[in-house]
């Protein structure tokens, strides 16, 4: 995870401690608020290398969600869900004061996005933007586009079954899902990776993968009155192209773009073309054209 653009220096992250049922979360720079949501199993760390978004009027903040990193032991981890972690980022977004929050989720924490969006009208949202992440994770007879294509409810008792026996033991193979095929994080990489997903408490991720299995955000994406983006890996290992073009034609208004030599993690990949893309998006949102389609 590179620390920022390349040749270009970005602020440090300042640290916030999780408190009572709030979490803990990092933040730096001052301007338009651009909250990042993390991936199952990650933390805000991941988004390291968006510092330098600071340097360009936005004040980025990146909460370590229920059961993980920084925000492990809070209370309510042990049965986390989607919905829970929707109220806590919606609960940071009033303890702050943030007026248009451009909210970007990962992975998981585009669900997350997703269903704020979904479930609180009231919060002061401007957009939402979504990281190579499908609508609905288990596939179905109108949907083969899930996890890997064909992911099934039963894969995902498994899986969380096995993340409950043994957390330890899956971490490498679910670090080798992050970068596009064919490539691979550095040792100093994908030793740091490793050891923010030691940091995870078990029950928390194997409640969070099996809510995941449950979700279907397709209605809502087509029934979105905020403007929405995605934004994807070209070679990801755990969604197809295919996915976002289906994804994509739920709400046509939306814009994409495809974060070229990247996996599922565009933006610890090679932050500076993430960042790139993303800078898009954000000026895209001022246009006339991003207006008319949120309404």
């Amino acid at each position: 995870m590179t620390n920022a653009d390349p040749g270009e220096s970005a602020p440090t992250f300042v640290a916030h401690a999780a408190r009572g049922s709030r979490p803990a979360w990092r933040e730096a720079g001052s301007g338009q608020a651009l909250l990042l949501l993390h991936g199952w199993s990650l933390s805000g760390e991941a988004f390291d290398g968006q510092r330098a978004l600071a340097r360009h009027g936005y004040r980025v903040i990146a909460p370590d969600h229920a059961g993980h990193g920084l925000s492990a032991a809070l209370p309510h981890a042990g049965h986390a869900s989607v919905a829970q972690l929707a109220a806590d980022a919606a609960g940071l977004v009033r303890y702050l004061g943030l007026r248009d929050v451009v909210v970007v989720g990962w992975s998981m924490g585009a669900m997350v996005a997703w269903e704020l969006m979904r479930s609180d009208a009231a919060l002061p949202l401007a957009a939402v933007g979504a990281i190579d992440m499908t609508p609905r994770l288990v596939g179905a007879a109108d949907w083969p586009h899930g996890l890997h294509g064909r992911y099934d409810i039963v894969q995902a008792a498994q899986m969380a079954a096995h993340v409950r026996q043994d957390w330890p033991r899956l971490i490498d193979s679910v670090r080798a899902g992050l970068w596009s095929a064919g490539n691979k994080p550095d040792a100093a990489q994908a030793s740091r990776i490793a050891g923010i997903m030691r940091q995870c408490a078990p029950d928390a991720l194997a409640a969070l993968w099996e809510d995941m299995a449950r979700q279907d955000y397709r209605l809502a994406l087509r029934q979105a009155r905020l403007p929405l983006f995605h934004l994807v890996g070209e070679r990801s290992r755990l969604y197809a192209p295919a996915v976002a073009q289906a994804t994509l034609r739920l709400q046509p208004a939306a814009r994409i773009a495809t974060i070229d030599g990247t996996g599922h993690a565009p933006h610890m990949e090679r932050p500076a073309a993430f960042n790139a893309a993303l800078r898009e998006m954000l000026d895209w949102l001022d246009s006339p054209g991003a207006q008319a389609s949120s309404r």
